[in-house]
């Protein structure tokens, strides 16, 4: 049992154990400690500066490219996509401006924006889809059996007019015959949100949200598992519209470089062309330049982030 003589002996030995430690570092062991401390705060202050200067140098370099592409701009892109239709595509919560940066790039670049369409949150969703989905399988019978890849053949078909992941010749003939009424139907849903007529195109500029985050796959939750779920949607598509286009590249800004859209389909080898920088001047320029290269069969990673393969593909050739 516990009683009086353990709590004296216990406030004694805390008391003395102070004492000593007092001693000790106002005597022997004053002077090694102290250098120890100081030494080692030197060593962080000094760790801190070279990072500010190493953080300093690149954003200088960063600011330094970024004007000179912007700058540049005009024999940069050129005629590189004269006469081609493109179609922009926005992600729920894209930069409006971005979105307009792009635009006006392609067209000084010689293209035409052949359709201007926006996802809304469930464009690609399974919940609540069973009458919607029964409406696309109305239009188009032939669509696969998976409702998550029926969904999504149906976007691909409406917005590009092909249906080469259809297995039947005639299939694939009916389903594009159809793309009008398909892409009718995500519209009339709320699924798509567009001012445009219905007008495939070949080329594709997919613009994601900005300051586009996932959440932490590492802290599961609720949360976690939706956003995993909606990614897989989301590049599930961007592959599937590759395959029934010339050229598709997904662009955005730095957080979508470091862990959006950009970042995801760099990680898993998408077969998309990819531009970070969209905010900088420069961004607009970069994905026009990437558009065109994957055109002529080229694609890659581009902007200025630290897994970008470089800052801009090499110039196409300029058509008659």
């Amino acid at each position: 049992m516990i009683d009086f003589r353990y709590h004296l002996v216990s406030l004694v030995s805390v008391f003395l154990a102070l004492a000593v430690g007092i001693v000790l570092g106002a005597g022997p062991l004053k002077e090694p400690i102290g250098e120890s401390l100081q030494s080692q705060v030197d060593a962080l202050r000094s760790d801190r500066d070279d990072l500010r200067a190493k953080i300093d140098a690149a954003s200088g370099n960063i600011d330094k490219q970024n004007e000179f592409v912007t700058s540049a701009a005009p024999e940069l892109i050129g005629d590189t996509l004269k006469g081609e239709n493109v179609s922009i595509i926005g992600a729920p919560q894209a930069d409006p401006e971005q979105v307009e940066e792009v635009t006006n790039r392609i067209k000084e670049a010689g293209g035409t924006i052949g359709g201007d369409v926006s996802f809304v949150d469930n464009t690609l969703s399974l919940a609540d889809s069973a009458d919607f989905l029964t409406s696309l399988r109305d239009s188009v019978p032939n669509l696969p059996k998976d409702d998550s890849t029926a969904l999504r053949a149906a976007l691909v078909i409406a917005l590009t007019g092909n249906a080469s992941m259809l297995e039947d010749s005639k299939n694939r003939e009916a389903a594009v015959k159809k793309s009008s009424t398909l892409f009718d139907a995500f519209v009339d849903a709320g699924r798509l949100r567009t001012d445009t007529d219905h007008n495939p195109t070949p080329l594709f500029v997919v613009i994601d949200d900005e300051n586009s985050k996932l959440a932490d796959e590492t802290e599961p939750s609720h949360e976690a598992t939706d956003d995993k779920a909606n990614r897989t949607l989301i590049t599930d598509f961007i592959n599937s519209l590759t395959t029934e286009s010339e050229s598709v590249v997904v662009a955005g800004d730095a957080g979508s470089a470091q862990n959006g859209l950009v970042s995801i389909l760099r990680t898993e080898k998408s077969r998309a062309s990819t531009v970070d920088g969209l905010g900088l001047g420069a961004g607009a320029v970069i994905t026009v330049r990437a558009l065109a290269a994957g055109e002529a069969g080229t694609h890659g990673h581009y902007g200025f982030a630290e897994d970008a393969e470089q800052i801009m593909p090499g110039k196409p050739e300029k058509k008659d």
